[in-house]
């Protein structure tokens, strides 16, 4: 039939009656109940589908691609479910790598999207090619060897920088204050991925240890830090785990570990199947056990950064601080489909040692509705603590609010993009800076250069009151009244940079 490759379409079906026999191979081997029920269902359901699939693909008025069709299906399925189940293809999967594997084949950089450019978002890990090369922070990537990066986006542009160790890749490269392009021809090498992204005594005999998400070796490199500073040295330890999103459930395990008696349950997983329910305990004598332990959190603390907080906290082994943390306490298991996909599924929920389920909110129709908010927990010492999704800190501290007009500053890149172009402009800068009311002054006249303007959300509203005053024919008085309005928000808005001075100095530094 004209438009269509019925290969495609036959080598996709098959793609899909295999995604469909691992799924079934699932259920049989979990002894759902009803399984003979669920089998006659699943085999109607996938002749149907089959069915629809194959007619679309092959009458519809337009030339469908099979394989985006397909992908789309599957899509739609997906999002019936909780936003964690996923199917992952290539470029998704090297990403996933990295977390289980602790190391890539890359260059060392840690990229970001802004303005829609690809940049380098921090300085280059030390000793990687990239540091070696001279790469520095703010660079932005403009071609991956004949690629360009506004074409391929964020994800596929990371994706083609990562590659086998040894192999090349030359990237483009546009600077602050060069007026051409650079290029670096870099040959990659396996990086080993940083979590730790900070260990030492900030005060006398306080060690603070920054954690910036669970890949595979964070328990060693943990217990090395420790080792490294000295256990004689430390009298109080310091974890941070704020805006920590998660990782691996085993990594977690690790991390409290080092700091649990042996034969402490760290967390229980409880899902649909029985495969699912598990309960993990600490398997050895702690590296950290009896000294002071702080524990810091936020909203933006997930998963794996749950499982440790949680489990400090249930057994009183140290004092959570900051803000409730996000609640994500669903577990995902990884179904290979092929060499290019897989498929990940949630299967079990988190359950904190005294019974407290993490996850805040409901997904699925299996999922049970009451709350745990309405019971009660306790942790070791009986010392009651909250429930209903998160872990709520022992100490409560209110994250700081920041005034509008510098999360607008901060949204269209202003502090990076002065920040890049300050260290382009100074022969040496002091890791101590102090921001004077010389670089203010700069930060204010780069805003002005850059052409920064600020909306107000009252201004928002203005525009909008006058449009529909316009459309209305409610005459030139009510318009003029509202334009008067507006001019004298501009010497208000004037007043706004001063007005967020601390803020500004905050980020800044």
């Amino acid at each position: 039939m004209k438009g269509i490759n019925m290969k495609r379409i036959n080598k996709t079906t098959s793609r899909a009656i295999l995604v469909s026999i691992v799924i079934i191979s699932f259920f049989s081997l979990n002894n759902i109940a009803h399984s003979s029920d669920i089998y006659r269902i699943i085999s109607k359901n996938l002749t149907v589908l089959g069915e629809i699939y194959k007619r679309i693909s092959t009458s519809y008025v337009d030339k469908i691609d099979p394989d985006k069709f397909f992908k789309a299906g599957i899509q739609g399925m997906l999002n019936t479910l909780d936003p964690y189940t996923t199917y992952i293809e290539q470029e998704d999967k090297s990403q996933l790598e990295i977390i289980t594997d602790g190391k890539y084949g890359g260059v060392g950089m840690l990229l970001q999207y802004r303005n829609n450019i690809v940049t380098v978002a921090e300085p280059p890990f030390l000793g990687t090619p990239a540091a070696r090369a001279g790469i520095r922070e703010g660079d932005k990537i403009i071609k991956v060897d004949s690629l360009w990066t506004k074409d391929l986006g964020f994800s596929k542009t990371s994706a083609h920088i990562r590659g086998p160790a040894g192999s090349e890749v030359t990237l483009t490269i546009k600077r602050e204050g060069e007026t051409g392009f650079l290029k670096f021809t870099l040959v990659r090498e396996q990086i080993k991925v940083v979590d730790l992204t900070y260990a030492g005594e900030i005060k006398d005999g306080v060690a603070y240890l920054k954690l910036t998400r669970f890949s595979r070796n964070v328990g060693q490199d943990i217990a090395k830090a420790i080792h490294n500073i000295g256990q004689e040295n430390i009298n109080a330890l310091i974890l941070d785990l704020r805006s920590n999103p998660g990782g691996m459930l085993k990594s977690a395990v690790d991390v409290a570990d080092l700091f649990l008696p042996k034969g402490k349950v760290i967390v229980t997983t409880k899902g649909r199947v029985k495969q699912s329910n598990r309960k993990f305990v600490s398997f050895s004598d702690p590296v950290y056990g009896e000294k002071p332990l702080v524990i810091l959190v936020n909203g933006l603390s997930a998963s794996a950064s749950e499982i440790v907080a949680g489990a400090i906290q249930d057994h009183d082994r140290g004092v959570v601080i900051g803000d409730t943390t996000f609640g994500k306490g669903l577990v995902q298991t990884l179904f290979p489909m092929s060499r290019e996909a897989a498929l990940k599924i949630t299967t079990a929920k988190y359950y904190t040692p005294s019974g407290r389920c993490i996850q805040k909110r409901h997904y699925s129709s299996w999922e049970k509705t009451d709350s745990d908010s309405t019971k009660h927990f306790y942790t070791d010492s009986h010392r009651q603590v909250d429930a209903g999704g998160g872990i709520a800190p022992d100490v409560y501290v209110a994250p700081r609010l920041i005034s509008d007009y510098t999360v607008e500053l901060r949204r269209k890149s202003m502090f990076f993009n002065f920040a890049v172009h300050y260290a382009n402009t100074v022969k040496e800068i002091n890791p101590d800076v102090k921001i004077t009311p010389e670089i203010i002054r700069s930060f204010k006249d780069y805003l002005k250069q850059k052409s920064f303007v600020y909306e107000m959300p009252v201004e928002r509203h203005l525009k909008a009151l006058r449009k529909r005053a316009l459309a209305d024919k409610l005459g030139t008085e009510l318009i003029s009244k509202i334009d008067n309005l507006n001019k004298s928000l501009d010497n208000s808005k004037d007043k706004l940079f001063d007005a967020s001075l601390n803020d500004i100095k905050l980020i800044l530094r």
